[in-house]
C-alpha cells in the first residue's frame, strides 16, 4: 500500500498536479502520507500563507528543518511564492537511505546574521529543536515566522508549539493563526515588534 501511494504522488508530482496530490489526503487520514508530510494543508491554508507574505512585504518563504521538501513544493505550486528548505545533515540527505527530495535542499553548516535573509519569512514545521529554533531566530532579521504544529489539545509534540513557542526574547507576538482543515494542527503567524 505505501508503494502505491508513494508511487501515485510521484507520478502527480512530475507533472505538477498539486491540487491531485492534496487530494490523496484529503481526510488527513491515511497513515502512509503523514510518513512523507505531517501536515497535509488544504487550498485556504496555502492562500493564508500566501496573503500574509505578500501584505508583509515579504519575498518568499525560508523553511528551516524542511525534510523531504513535499510541503515547501505544494506552497511554492499553489502559490507562485519562491520556497527554499533548509536541512542541516548533508550526509544523510544526499545517501542512498533518504526518501525522494521534491525541492533542491540547502545546507547550513553554521549561522550567521547572513545566513537567513530577511527579505523572506521563516517557516517551522513540526520542528523539534527548541534551541535551533532559538538560535535561527536570534540571526534572524526579518519580522514573521510561521509555525505549523499541533494545537494544544492535540497529543503530538513539537517543539517550537504554535501557541507557546519559546522565542528566547519577548520581541516575537502571535500575529494570526489559521487551523490546518480540521485536524488540530495549526499553521501560527508571529511578527516581530518594532523596539
Amino acid at each position: 500500500m505505501e508503494d502505491s501511494f508513494v508511487n501515485t504522488l510521484l507520478t502527480l508530482y512530475k507533472v505538477e498536479k498539486w491540487k491531485e496530490i492534496l487530494k490523496l489526503n484529503e481526510n488527513s487520514d491515511n497513515l502512509n502520507a503523514l510518513k512523507l508530510l505531517w501536515v497535509w494543508p488544504e487550498e485556504k491554508n496555502f492562500k493564508f500563507i500566501k496573503n500574509l507574505v505578500k501584505d508583509l512585504g515579504y519575498k518568499g518563504i525560508l523553511s528551516l528543518g524542511c525534510g523531504c521538501g513535499l510541503l515547501e513544493w505544494l506552497i511554492n505550486q499553489s502559490t507562485g511564492l519562491p520556497v527554499l528548505g533548509y536541512e542541516i545533515n548533508r550526509e544523510w540527505w544526499e545517501s542512498k537511505y533518504s526518501s525522494f527530495k521534491f525541492i533542491k535542499l540547502n545546507y547550513i553548516n553554521q549561522l550567521n546574521e547572513n545566513s537567513l535573509d530577511p527579505n523572506y519569512a521563516l517557516l517551522f514545521c513540526y520542528f523539534n529543536n527548541k534551541k535551533s529554533f532559538q538560535d535561527y531566530v536570534n540571526n534572524y532579521k526579518g519580522h514573521l515566522i510561521f509555525i505549523i504544529g499541533p494545537g494544544c489539545d492535540v497529543p503530538r509534540h513539537t517543539e517550537p508549539q504554535p501557541f507557546s513557542a519559546d522565542f528566547g526574547t519577548t520581541d516575537w507576538h502571535l500575529y494570526c493563526y489559521q487551523e490546518v482543515k480540521t485536524t488540530g494542527d495549526f499553521i501560527a503567524a508571529f511578527i516581530r515588534e518594532e523596539k
